[in-house]
């Protein structure tokens, strides 16, 4: 993909009903609004009912006859409304006339909170149940068939958020399985394709796992999708909004989900919504920062795009969803009345210094994150994430039990609880190591074969014992880091180095050989328990539980950019297959910084 930047559209004078409430001026003067401040692309939303407005047929005794279209005759095979398809091709020729480009959400059956189904759908579970899969194809086909000659659409998405679009009610056997979800993923991805095979299938889903048992199983995504999408506002994410809005661990968020996602399913990644949820959460001060952030990260971190949720502002509307939840009416970079926010100035200064981006090469990866399919590993994986890069560490993500890009060093986050990686993943990551790779491991109350031999380290004992303590490094930054955790574990040392220990001075983290490698241990779950935690991505009084991480990278050999920078600045490096090597820095801290990184000499700075 061509990095893009845009946001989510919903008409400014009606919403989610911009279909039915058909203005075409409205519509146009939107879109020269956005262009006007930068939008590139959009994602639209072709609202399932008002596209297919089928209404069942019954006779006697509730007896069904078939289905009709608004419960008339069928003006075509699918039952789709020809006049709402005509009103779609003039978004796409007024886009198209303004150099926007358009990702299209087939199937839009939730939105902000609300299920929309046609009516002769409705009870019916429309991820599951036969008879609605079939319509559902039918729409997909007759949409992509008329619009694939458009030039404006870029993508073909699957829906919005279509994983939240199955009854939660009921049994557990009514319940979604994996199987369910692929099927259906399956039935929707081959019917855009048989339309259309000229462009992208999107996923246009978030919460999706990497657990080998859940239903929106980030592997099987990959396989049915061309492009994953994140959705990734900090309140709806696991451990992601526990400092303000605008701190490091939200700012980096978004790329740290879309690197995870990428690396685990095995195909690109981009931010199909991001926003603040609106003044109840963040000043549109904080907004407008968090955006340029965002969207500069994505770029820099190789990512395909970066579009904002919404828009425009509803707080004029009265309608469902807008009446119910008050987060939903004020999420636009303009308000109702296209005045333009501090998000849409942002964005249209965004445009230049994106562009100097745009001939900037692959990013260099220092380390590999390996993620268990055991469990959600996306705690771990997220701490794993913000650690290294606070250590001035670039990483990427691979399935433990998948395909492993060639890199130097490894990072193996601890399972929660008794997770464990499986025999043929551990062992093949002991011969890397052996040949010559280096293994950054934490255990809390995982367990891993051949421990000994690998780490060089004996286990005492193990209990459910809760602990916390001050953990100093033997050598170098000597402030203490405070961590606890849920399980103790003694370690003997056999034949590693201590390279820091806990308040009794027991061995907490060791460096030792394996074969032609080395691996460095550290005991307990630390990428989960900093992720947890809310000191150690606070620029104020941090408990700097990254200097592990520095220090571990610093025994193991790799060589970093800038030992001493700023833990709330990222340092990449990226080469071209020229020699030409390009250094990017971003300042995620609310304050100018100075980095002592010589280019050729003296350091740099880096405002806000």
């Amino acid at each position: 993909m061509k990095f893009s930047i845009g946001c989510n559209y919903w008409a400014s004078n009606a919403g989610i009903r911009m279909w039915r409430d058909w203005d075409p001026d409205c519509v146009a003067a939107d879109l020269d609004a956005l262009a006007a401040h930068g939008v590139s692309a959009l994602r639209v939303f072709p609202l399932w009912p008002d596209f297919q407005p089928l209404t069942r047929l019954d006779g006697g005794s509730g007896w069904h006859r078939g289905f009709a279209q608004s419960d008339g005759p069928f003006e075509n095979e699918a039952g789709v409304s020809s006049e709402m398809m005509r009103r779609f091709r003039f978004l796409c020729d007024e886009s198209g006339k303004r150099g926007i480009s358009l990702v299209v959400s087939l199937i839009t059956g939730w939105m902000s909170g609300r299920l929309f189904v046609p009516s002769g759908l409705n009870g019916m579970n429309t991820l599951t149940d036969a008879a609605a899969i079939e319509w559902e194809v039918k729409f997909v086909r007759h949409f992509v068939g008329a619009m694939r000659d458009h030039p404006a659409i870029a993508a073909w998405d699957l829906g919005n958020e279509c994983n939240c679009m199955f009854s939660r009610q009921g049994t557990t056997s009514e319940r979604l399985t994996r199987a369910d979800a692929w099927a259906w993923m399956n039935a929707i991805a081959s019917a855009i394709r048989l339309a259309d095979g000229s462009r992208p299938v999107v996923s246009g889903m978030h919460s999706c796992s990497s657990d080998i048992y859940a239903p929106w199983n980030l592997r099987d995504v990959g396989e049915l999708s061309d492009i994953l999408t994140t959705h990734p506002y900090p309140p709806f994410v696991p451990l992601c909004n526990r400092e303000p809005f605008d701190s490091f661990r939200n700012a980096l968020h978004p790329v740290a989900e879309s690197l995870y996602y990428a690396g685990v399913s095995g195909k690109p990644c981009f931010v199909e919504e991001a926003g603040s949820l609106g003044p109840n959460y963040a000043s549109d001060t904080k907004a407008a920062r968090t955006l340029r952030l965002g969207a500069i990260s994505s770029r820099v971190y190789g990512l395909g795009g970066y579009l904002w949720w919404c828009a425009f502002d509803f707080g004029r509307l009265d309608f469902p969803p807008y009446d119910w939840c008050a987060v939903e009416r004020e999420l636009g970079l303009f308000t109702g009345e296209r005045k333009p926010k501090e998000t849409a100035v942002a964005m249209r200064a965004l445009q230049g210094e994106v562009a100097a981006l745009d001939a900037l090469p692959t990013r260099k990866v220092d380390a590999v994150c390996l993620v268990s399919q055991w469990d959600d590993s996306w705690p771990q994986s997220f701490g794993a994430f913000l650690l290294a890069t606070q250590a001035g560490i670039s990483i990427d993500f691979a399935p433990a039990e998948g395909e492993w890009p060639a890199c130097k060093m490894f990072i193996l986050p601890s399972p929660h609880g008794r997770g464990e990686y499986s025999r043929r993943a551990w062992d093949r990551l002991r011969r890397k190591v052996a040949e010559g790779a280096s293994l950054f491991l934490s255990r809390g109350g995982a367990c891993y074969s051949d421990f000994a031999e690998t780490t060089g380290c004996r286990i005492e004992s193990m209990c459910d014992e809760p602990w916390q303590s001050d953990i100093s490094l033997v050598e170098g930054n000597r402030r203490p880091i405070r961590l606890s955790g849920e399980t103790t574990t003694v370690v003997s040392v056999e034949r590693a180095r201590v390279l820091a220990t806990d308040v009794k001075g027991n061995p907490f983290m060791t460096v030792s050989a394996f074969g032609k490698g080395r691996v460095a241990f550290v005991n307990c779950e630390l990428e989960r328990i900093a992720a947890t935690r809310h000191d150690c991505f606070t620029e104020n009084n941090l408990n700097p539980a990254y200097l592990l991480y520095a220090s571990a990278a610093d025994a193991l050999g790799l060589s970093r950019l800038c030992p001493e920078k700023p833990p709330f600045v990222s340092l990449t490096e990226h080469r071209d297959g020229n020699g030409k090597i390009v250094r990017v820095g971003v300042n995620y801290s609310h304050a100018d910084v100075t980095v002592p990184f010589a280019i050729p000499a003296g350091g740099f700075s880096i405002k806000q």
